[in-house]
């Protein structure tokens, strides 16, 4: 029994220390638009608790498509009342590529894919919010990140699918504040730990009406470089899309 209480303490601590980090990325929704035609286009917003994305594509001829995805990240209430973290970001992201459409309504694509954006982390208002962190002060940095994302889906009138291996070399730059987390400074760890490649696959689902489509997206993001980089690892997100 006594183990087993060290051992259910040691979780319940691993979890809180997990919870209460700094986190310095979070995965935007992959934008699979499975464009079909020349002429076609893609209209998309999108959000969860926390983010609001949108989505834009086009089929410039009959295999050549642009695409382009931004949004904006900003604590929930439960993230902020919970951790004190009012960390926050804003990303674009242009890309273009090359579709195909496959037999039995599927459709395949592959992006050249890059992006910029910033973030920012605060925990220097957790007094306010009468919690006990070991974190405090402000970090702020600028995001690049390129790679390519291949995309596979089906889609017919009344329901579409798709799914995504994005693969991209991620890095911060312009590094800045004061933050500090279990007596370690953030700059220096962010510093030290500025570049990752990461494979991050994703999927949708969703019904479709004629032009307009409902659709859930799940993603993974997979740090290849260092598993325990302080980034978020999953995102859900809601998307509304018209096509015409």
């Amino acid at each position: 029994m006594t183990h087993f209480k060290s051992l259910l303490y040691f979780f319940i601590l691993a979890i809180s220390l997990s919870a209460c980090s700094p986190k310095y990325y979070t995965p935007d929704s992959h934008n699979i638009p499975l464009i079909s035609r020349k002429g076609e286009t893609n209209l998309a917003i999108s959000g969860s608790t926390g983010r609001a994305e949108f989505q834009v594509s086009h089929g410039i001829t009959d295999k050549i498509a642009l695409k382009a995805n931004g949004g904006a990240y900003f604590p929930s209430d439960f993230g902020r009342f919970e951790t004190g973290n009012t960390g926050s970001g804003k990303f674009f992201e242009f890309g273009a590529g090359y579709f195909k459409p496959l037999e039995n309504n599927w459709v395949f694509e592959t992006y050249g894919i890059l992006g910029m954006g910033s973030m920012e982390v605060d925990f220097s208002d957790t007094d306010v919010f009468d919690i006990d962190i070991d974190a405090d002060g402000k970090l702020s940095a600028k995001i690049l990140r390129f790679g390519v994302q291949p995309n596979i889906g089906y889609k017919t009138e009344n329901f579409v699918f798709g799914a995504a291996a994005r693969f991209v070399h991620l890095s911060f730059n312009d590094i800045e504040g004061d933050l500090v987390y279990l007596q370690t400074s953030q700059k220096d760890y962010l510093r030290r730990n500025n570049a990752h490649f990461l494979a991050e696959p994703g999927i949708l689902i969703g019904m479709a009406f004629d032009k307009f489509s409902i659709r859930t997206h799940g993603g993974l993001s997979l740090n290849i470089t260092d598993f325990k980089f302080q980034q978020y690892k999953s995102s859900i997100t809601f998307i509304a899309n018209f096509c015409f």
